[in-house]
């Protein structure tokens, strides 16, 4: 049972995640916001615009696995954030873009972002640094660096406890 304190993690799509930014899937040869092309052996899709506005740099976090409490996020007012698994699928806790002092627990939404799929955050849209499904899990981003701090700030009303749905990983 979910509560106000408890968010299951759902498969992510471009119509869920429509509020917090796009979703690409480049392994289905048929997102139509991909180009596509194929030769012997292989099969290859890129996306039609650059990923995110401005020079994006490429960076890689570490980070720990599902269920979490998600209790302080960051937003970037500066630059959309991209994120993509390296080879396991993540779990991305994100809340609304605001102007708020921080994110509250009741707006936490949770998606499962799987190897092939990426996501891209519009800016000041408060996130959590994504848990592996399955366990720690490395994953990219790609954002604009060096436009100031993004201060990580507390989750307003408390921790929200970030579980992956039944199906999509183990549940403690």
């Amino acid at each position: 049972m979910t509560t106000a304190a408890t968010v299951l993690a759902r498969p992510v799509t471009a119509e869920n995640f429509s509020r917090y930014g796009k979703v690409y899937n480049l392994t289905g040869d048929a997102d139509p916001k991909a180009i596509w092309t194929a030769g012997d052996g292989w099969h290859d899709g890129f996306t039609k615009t650059p990923l995110i506005d401005g020079r994006g740099h490429l960076g890689v976090t570490r980070g720990g696995g599902a269920p979490w409490h998600c209790s302080a996020m960051e937003r970037h007012p500066q630059t959309e954030e991209a994120i993509f698994c390296l080879a396991q699928a993540v779990i991305l806790a994100v809340a609304p873009a605001s102007d708020a002092a921080a994110p509250h627990r009741d707006d936490i939404e949770a998606f499962v972002v799987m190897p092939g799929q990426v996501v891209v955050m519009k800016r000041n849209v408060w996130h959590d640094a994504c848990r592996g499904v399955s366990g720690p899990t490395p994953y990219y981003w790609m954002a604009v660096c060096g436009l100031g701090e993004s201060p990580w700030v507390a989750v307003s009303g408390g921790s929200k406890l970030v579980q992956a749905a039944p199906g999509e990983g183990p549940i403690a």
